[in-house]
């Protein structure tokens, strides 16, 4: 039965981030599966709120009556749900909320969270089992949970190596290549992971690359001119979508190696998902959003937060026994396409909202 839903959303393309592209494919997905559903969109940087915010609120009052579901794309925007919730009693009211959406230090929003989030919705969807629990902490029952999807053929026609790229980053043909993507930042363990768990990797043939830029840069660099260790480290920094797919397509192990940090969070792991979709063996902290990216021994290997030993003679173990590992990581990716595609993902969506 075909039912008409009203999206709203401060994050969509052409702005790039992880909101938008999870916006863009939720709500396109759910209007290609339903024809009656009608985007409101801001797609442009945030200072845009300053007009989108108050223009949405009218556009709510003014059509959230002629839907049967108001679907709200994250928590600062409740607002428009407590409105709808008031008015238009027979419009449900969905809201998706992220980790951060409920961590964000700013006094000023947690003092709007406290006023508007707990009765703004018939029911939020969480995107993780962590994040429905920073829900359940704020006194909200009514949840389920629906995973970010990913673009499971964003690979699908690339070949696995490039002889050039070892030379392009001055890598011995036969290494065993780690790799890090994303921002570097305390949470994301990169320093930790340095600090504690290359200094215990016996092998020389393993090469480390860290791809992002943030914050811990400089202490990055620190540590390793600091610690004593054979293995080889580049930080290539950020790099172009193209030399980033080059990079997954010529690696081996993926690695995520989290620490907990106050009032910050994985909310989930999409990049975890993307290297799994390349072909790489993922080895993750099992914390926070990661565990719902990461399922144990079916796309990837969780490892406890801190546990240097357990990091270090897991890539050991993979580098010792590369042909196995290999037909191991040929398995996950085959259940991350299942479990992660988009259309997977959106069906559940569909499902929920037309109930």
């Amino acid at each position: 039965m075909s039912v008409k839903i009203l999206c709203i959303t401060r994050k969509y393309p052409p702005e790039v981030g992880g909101m938008e592209n999870f916006c863009y494919n939720v709500f396109n997905g759910i209007k290609a599966k339903n024809k009656e559903t009608k985007i409101v969109a801001l797609g442009k940087k945030q200072i845009n709120l300053l007009w989108f915010f108050p223009y949405a609120i009218i556009y709510t009052l003014f059509n959230a009556y002629k839907y049967d579901v108001l679907f709200v794309g994250d928590s600062l925007l409740c607002f428009l749900g407590f409105l709808s919730k008031i008015f238009y009693k027979k419009t449900k009211v969905y809201i998706n909320v992220y980790g951060l959406d409920i961590t964000y230090k700013n006094s000023i929003y947690q003092f709007y969270l406290k006023l508007f989030l707990k009765n703004s919705a018939n029911c939020f969807i969480a995107i993780s089992k962590e994040t429905e629990k920073l829900l359940i902490k704020r006194g909200i029952t009514k949840t389920i949970i629906i995973t970010p999807g990913i673009d499971v053929n964003m690979y699908q026609k690339e070949t696995h190596k490039n002889i050039n790229f070892y030379d392009k980053y001055n890598i011995k043909k036969d290494n065993l290549i780690v790799i890090t993507v994303g921002r570097l930042i305390e949470r994301k363990g990169v320093a930790w992971f340095i600090e504690n768990v290359v200094p215990k990797l016996k092998s020389d043939n393993i090469t480390y690359l860290i791809i992002g830029d943030g914050e811990n840069r400089e202490k990055i660099k620190s540590l390793i001119n600091k610690i004593k260790t054979d293995i080889q480290i580049n930080m290539l920094g950020r790099l172009s979508d193209e030399d980033l797919k080059e990079v997954y397509l010529n690696s081996d192990i993926f690695v995520m190696p989290n620490i907990k940090v106050k009032n910050d969070m994985e909310g989930f792991g999409i990049v975890a998902l993307e290297a799994s979709l390349a072909g790489l063996i993922v080895l993750a902290s099992g914390i926070e959003g990661i565990k719902d990216a990461i399922i144990n021994n079916k796309n990837g290997f969780l490892i406890d937060s801190r546990d240097s030993h357990g990091f270090a003679d897991k890539i050991e173990e993979i580098n010792i026994n590369r042909k196995k590992y290999n037909m191991e990581a040929k398995k996950f990716c085959e259940y991350t396409k299942k479990n992660y595609s988009w259309e997977a993902i959106c069906q559940k969506y569909i499902e929920k909202l037309s109930e």
